[in-house]
């Protein structure tokens, strides 16, 4: 009887959560993607026959003359938004109706350190939160943390120049970008968000790294049950991040905070901001000027009140730094690096702009000034970012009842709790907002031509007031490594190269099939 009674509930439980939703758009008379039960609109993605970026292209695709149309994330319906003029309604003039994020991949209350951060936050305490931090990334204090991230340039072209003497005195280093720039990414983070001074390179095994692998290797199956059993994980008290990684970043800022403030000890980093905001001792210095160039993102105001940060929430915001940069930021360096070397020419370009910008003297020191000072290095990286861009989609939360309404008369009433689904890899890659998309041109960026884009339509970041906060950061990192690289070495493509590149059916992040495949050669060899 028992059995009988526990299979039946199951099915229903099935039933209700996995398959009745996939009918929710019939109620609606809009067009719409079919799902599947679990997976929604990804089938051939879990399958491993399509990669995640190319599965948000073919949605985007699917009808291509409606404004927005009908799909599924997992077994949750999404509206996907496909027209730009909708999208700045949604995420700027209406942004009131969408202020958060969906639960779609983390739900709170499985790790109280992710809870706290500024992306997992809803409502007005992230409004309060937003309001809190955005004075610590202002073009000014990016200034003050460009010293320590240029050290780790450095230290990078001498790793490099170290290991191609030591094997065999090659002419060329081959390897794979993605470790190489994940180590470099990583030591950024933990000298500016954490206070400590780690060497990935030469220390490929210390603490700092192998506990920000372990927190960044999100479990498949997880993942999976926090979003169809979240009740069960909750009591079982699993989460997806590792909690020996989140217990050891958490002793790790509150022994740093707790010996800075002992010890009076000031270090320009944005550790020493966050706790300048803890004391409410910091100051929004802004002047306007804040050199990060077309792809920064300008913030709208939130509405939010300054508040105090506690030792628990300085932690949380330096983690989130710690996500974002260990993968995010690493995989733009990946592909802007790997389309310099498959366009050589654009690379013979940069190279001559760095070689000026620095008289002519490669050992020359790289300038806050200096650097913000390239336009083509600019132009590259804002055109990389709309070809590759890191998130291929963002979403949004409708937290108030709101009606769409579209140029051709149609309209739509978004219920509360509906969530949105902006597919920014889909509308980067449609040639009504770029020509021939498919195409590395730099150019589309220069100063003749950049008025011509559709900035509701540009959105590597995000869009509106929710968009990335750590826009400047992560730019003026990725622009230390490439001047760094581009002045020392040539980059090459080798046997090992994908040529044209396509997108990895293995991997759950964007990356090129066979891996970013390389070659460096010393242009003073």
């Amino acid at each position: 009887m028992w059995l009988i009674t526990f299979s039946l509930v199951g099915v229903f439980y099935f039933y209700w959560n996995f398959i009745r939703p996939l009918n929710t758009w019939k109620n609606y008379g809009i067009p719409y993607i079919k799902g599947w039960p679990l997976v929604g609109n990804f089938l051939k993605n879990a399958l491993k026959r399509e990669s995640f970026g190319d599965a948000v292209i073919s949605m985007y695709k699917a009808f291509p003359n409606e404004p927005y149309c009908g799909s599924f994330v997992f077994s949750a319906p999404r509206l996907l938004i496909r027209d730009a003029n909708l999208l700045k309604d949604i995420g700027i003039k209406d942004f009131d109706h969408f202020t958060d994020h969906t639960k779609i991949f983390f739900g709170d209350g499985f790790d109280p350190i992710f809870d706290k951060n500024l992306f997992s936050l809803d409502g007005q305490n992230w409004r309060d939160m937003r309001a809190t931090l955005s004075p610590a990334f202002t073009g000014s204090k990016m200034r003050g943390i460009f010293v320590l991230m240029n050290e780790c340039g450095n230290q990078l072209v001498n790793y490099l120049n170290d290991k191609i003497k030591t094997e065999n005195n090659q002419k060329h280093l081959e390897l794979e970008l993605k470790d190489l720039f994940t180590r470099f990414t990583n030591d950024i983070i933990a000298t500016t968000a954490f206070g400590i001074k780690v060497d990935s390179l030469k220390e490929p095994e210390n603490k700092f790294y192998l506990m920000g692998r372990e927190v960044t290797y999100f479990s498949t199956f997880r993942l999976f049950l926090m979003n169809f059993i979240p009740t069960i994980m909750r009591l079982l008290n699993i989460g997806i991040l590792s909690k020996a990684a989140c217990g050891y970043f958490r002793n790790l800022v509150f022994q740093t905070i707790s010996m800075r403030e002992t010890q009076k000890i000031v270090r320009p980093d944005m550790l020493n901001i966050l706790l300048q905001t803890k004391n409410g001792l910091l100051k929004n210095d802004d002047k306007g000027d804040d050199n990060g160039g077309f792809a920064a993102a300008t913030e709208g105001k939130v509405g939010g009140k300054i508040r105090k940060l506690t030792d628990e929430d300085v932690t949380a915001q330096a983690f989130i730094f710690f996500l974002a940069g260990f993968d995010t930021v690493s995989t733009a360096m990946c592909f802007t690096v790997y389309e310099l070397a498959l366009n050589p020419d654009i690379q013979q370009r940069l190279y001559s702009e760095i070689n000026d910008a620095l008289d002519g003297n490669p050992n020359a020191e790289v300038t806050y000034e200096t650097l913000h000072r390239m336009k083509y290095l600019d132009m590259i990286i804002s055109e990389s970012l709309r070809k590759w861009p890191p998130a291929v989609f963002i979403d949004r939360e409708c937290t108030k009842p709101y009606r769409l309404k579209t140029d051709n008369g149609k309209e739509i009433m978004i219920p509360t709790d509906m969530g949105i689904v902006i597919p920014i890899m889909g509308i980067h890659r449609d040639p009504k907002y770029y020509p021939n998309p498919e195409k590395f041109d730099p150019e589309r960026f220069s100063d003749e031509n950049k008025s011509k884009i559709n900035m509701n339509a540009y959105l590597p970041f995000g869009v509106g007031p929710r968009v990335c906060i750590g826009s400047r950061f992560a730019l003026m990192e990725t622009k230390i490594l490439i001047v760094h690289l581009i002045i020392n070495f040539e980059v090459i493509l080798t046997s090992k190269s994908t040529v044209p590149p396509r997108l990895s059916t293995q991997s759950s992040n964007m990356a090129i099939e066979n891996g970013f495949n390389v070659g460096l050669k010393p242009r003073n060899f």
